[in-house]
């Protein structure tokens, strides 16, 4: 009964038609594409999720300023074409609607 993490936010994608996705480790808040590999790849790991077009920053560079109406610090993102995560890693996630 147990389904892989790529899988299961890969149905939640579908069923909001978007394939933007946040993802949230212990150190890392990472965005991005989730590479729709579903039926396309026999040697996929299950516990890895592809991601494509990807901006990764650390937890504690995002937000470092304490006063009313701070914003984040942008400058802070990396962008990566191709980033693959273990799904042990991650703690939380969102779907993103596309604008």
């Amino acid at each position: 009964m147990s389904k892989n993490l790529g899988e299961i936010i890969n149905n939640i994608m579908e069923e909001n038609a978007t394939r933007r996705v946040l993802i949230l480790t212990n150190h890392l808040y990472i965005t991005g594409l989730i590479h729709d590999y579903h039926d396309k790849c026999k040697n996929c790991h299950d516990c890895l999720v592809a991601l494509k077009d990807v901006q990764i920053a650390r937890l504690k560079d995002l937000c470092t300023c304490k006063t009313d109406g701070c914003e984040c610090n942008l400058e802070a993102f990396v962008s990566y074409d191709w980033f693959n995560i273990s799904t042990n890693s991650i703690v939380g996630f969102s779907i993103i609607s596309e604008v």
